[in-house]
């Protein structure tokens, strides 16, 4: 199941802060997808990638209570942690640079952290794409809640094409392969 944070609503769509859902959103576009409906807590999706099926899921509640729509999409889907990938924004990450994580801590990141606490594990994948520091005087709360500007909005393009290439060889080749990829520096 990959998972896309971020905050539901008209408001944050295209903000930095809804990049996971975003994410979701391009997969979607790029590999169609039938729905697997709507329920108070998220939606989901299902399509295949290279011969696997793959839930696509999109929560409907706000970033620090991720958790619960983690909880919601991975019982009615029956998959665990352990196969689940959690896309989100990051910070302490260039605009446009992806980082994959297995496991460890929420650095700081909300959604995270309310997944690790409802699930009571950290036994899942995160694709952190970034969305840099908010310049000198702007607040963090602000900032992630802000849309990208203009000349950014390449480098996150290319970074979205590229976690889909990625997560596409991973369901063809393997994790090996994937992660070599995704964490080669062109």
């Amino acid at each position: 199941m990959w998972l896309g944070l971020g905050n539901p609503g008209k408001k944050y769509r295209g903000t930095r802060h809804n990049i996971g859902m975003a994410m979701i959103d391009f997969f979607l576009e790029r590999l169609g997808g039938s729905s697997l409906g709507k329920a108070r807590l998220g939606e989901m999706w299902e399509t295949t990638v290279h011969g696997k099926k793959v839930v696509l899921a999109k929560p409907k509640t706000y970033m620090n209570l991720s958790g619960r729509a983690a909880r919601w999409a991975l019982q009615e889907t029956g998959v665990s942690p352990d196969a689940m990938v959690v896309f989100h924004d990051d910070m302490d990450v260039d605009v446009g640079r992806i980082k994959l994580k297995w496991k460890g801590g929420d650095a700081g990141h909300k959604g995270i952290r309310s997944i690790m606490e409802t699930l009571q594990t950290d036994a899942f994948f995160r694709v952190r794409i970034g969305i840099g520091r908010p310049p000198e005087g702007l607040e963090a709360a602000e900032y992630v809640l802000s849309s990208f500007e203009q000349e950014e909005r390449k480098a996150v393009g290319e970074a979205m094409a590229r976690v889909a290439e990625g997560l596409e060889i991973w369901a063809d080749m393997g994790t090996k392969h994937a992660l070599n990829f995704l964490n080669r520096r062109d």
